[in-house]
Parts: structure tokens; sequence; C-alpha cells
């Protein structure tokens, strides 16, 4: 059986659910604030992520949780794993199981989505990084067209489908942001779309700065006269249904070691990955100038 590295499980505080966070990814952003996006953590198979996810679980709430969250990196990189993983969910009484993904091995296998939809994924959230191809090709090294057509199959299948897109002034602002819109319109108006604000301080390359709230309300404009159900973060002000903002959450590794953690170890973290492409003194230097907003994820 194939193998993932697994860097860590999330609990949340506020009801029973669980974060799978898988490393490795087939994209390289520019704008990239995972550490997980490179290879690690601990290679485990989909029964050994599931057996050590149930212990957790059992550890700290007393029983496994109805509903579960992939995502990395890009969960989507081993087809056979992730099939067993989301499978396995299922059989274990999960009735939500949500995939994050860039949508990429998605629109370029014709099976993967129905696969998926056989498996037990109910709902999966893709990336749209850019619809402009030569755009897409600069910031994540790949063509966005398997993406697209990821976009029409999961519209196709019986899963839920949330598109989300980051904008970055200047690179993927208002107009960008409308190809996007007119694109999901065209497959399906009622497509939700969420638009989410980019944060430099702990991106891989600081390619841009972070919007202003009257930029994000203007992309919400556009976006909303082809699709009703735009949003924008909830960091600004006009917020959608969410749970608040949890201040501190729950960290089991793989070895079932367990760390309740908040915005200062996840500042570490990502110090920690940044330090080794670029001096640590330049990015605590940019962590400095603008306090990082964690409601913005």
């Amino acid at each position: 059986m194939t193998k993932r590295g697994l860097q860590y499980f999330t609990l949340s505080e506020i009801e029973p659910r669980v974060w799978f966070m898988l490393t490795g990814c087939n994209f390289h952003c520019k704008g990239c604030f995972r550490p997980a996006r490179d290879e690690g953590g601990t290679k485990l198979t989909a029964e050994e992520t599931l057996e050590r996810m149930e212990q957790a679980c059992l550890n700290y709430y007393g029983k496994v949780p109805t509903e579960a969250m992939i995502t990395g990196g890009e969960p989507t990189l081993d087809k056979e794993y992730l099939l067993s993983l989301v499978m396995g969910l299922k059989e274990r009484g999960f009735d939500r199981i949500v995939l994050m993904t860039n949508g990429y091995a998605l629109g370029e296998d014709e099976t993967y989505v129905t696969e998926l939809e056989e498996a037990g994924l109910t709902e999966a959230h893709v990336d749209v990084k850019a619809f402009s191809e030569d755009l897409h090709r600069w910031y994540t090294g790949k063509s966005n067209k398997p993406v697209l057509r990821a976009i029409e199959k999961l519209n196709a299948s019986g899963i839920k489908l949330l598109v989300q897109t980051v904008y970055m002034p200047g690179i993927v602002d208002d107009a960008e942001i409308e190809k996007i819109a007119q694109f999901l319109a065209s497959v399906n108006r009622d497509i939700g779309y969420r638009i989410n604000p980019f944060a430099p301080i702990f991106a891989y390359e600081r390619v841009t700065r972070r919007p202003t709230l009257e930029e994000m309300e203007r992309a919400f404009r556009v976006a909303s006269k082809y699709l009703p159900n735009a949003i924008i973060s909830r960091s600004c002000y006009r917020e959608y249904p969410t749970p608040p903002p949890q201040k501190t959450w729950i960290t089991v590794y793989p070895d079932l070691t367990v760390k309740r953690r908040g915005m200062e170890d996840q500042k570490e973290d990502r110090l920690s990955w940044l330090s080794e492409v670029k001096s640590r003194e330049s990015v605590v230097k940019d962590w400095q100038k603008e306090e990082w907003d964690f409601s913005l994820r």
C-alpha cells in the first residue's frame, strides 16, 4: 500500500472535527504560506493514518467525530491513498468529509471525481489561483486547464463544491476575479465562491501587498454580479455564517504527542519554514512590520 507524509492532525476546540495535514504539493505557488507544501512528516498508509486519527480523537474527545477536513499540501497526489482515506472515514461514520485541493489531479484523471464520490467524499473546496493561463503558469508552474475541468466534473457530481480565490493586488484582482466568476457562472451560477485576501507576511515570495477592505468589497461586488453565492473573508466586514475564529487549537502529531497551539506557534512554524530559504532576520522584520491577523485564515 502507498504512503503519504502526515504532518499532524488538528482537532477543533469549538466542536468535534479533525483536519488531516498531508505534505507535498504539485504546485509551486509564489505566494504560498503553508510549510506542508514541501515533503516531510511521517510516512503512513491510509489505514495507519486512520488508526492514529481514531486514537487521537478518542484521547481528546472521548469519541470519533463525524466531520473531517483533508488538506495539505495537496491531498490528491496519491489517488490510492486518498480513496482509501475517504473510504475509511465513511466506514467509521463520518458524514461530512471535505477535501481541500488545487483541483489539478481531479481534472487530469477522468475518473478521479467519480471514484471520490463513490468512496464517500461529500464536499470539495477548490482553489482557482487564476483564470488566465499565462498568469496561472507564472504563479503555480502549472496550467489551469485541469483545474477548470475539475470544477466542471465536481459540479456534475453529487459532491458539494466551494471555489476559492486569493485576491492579490495587481496580480489577481478585479479583472481576473471577474473572469473567474464568469467562468463559474457558465458552469453553474449557484456555485459557492469565496474571495480571500493575500497575506504577505508568511508568503514564500512577497509578490504583492495585502488588499485593502475597499478592494475586497469591490471584488465582492464584481463577483456577485455573476454569482449570488459569492462571499469574502470574514476578516472583512461582510461575513457569512461560520463558527468564530479559534484562538487555540489542538495539534496531534503522528506519534500522538499533543500540543495546544496558538498564533505564536503558527508564527514560529512559518518563520522556521521560511528561514530555510531566507534569512530569519529578514523574515522577522517582515513580521514586525505587519501584525498577523489569524482570522484571515
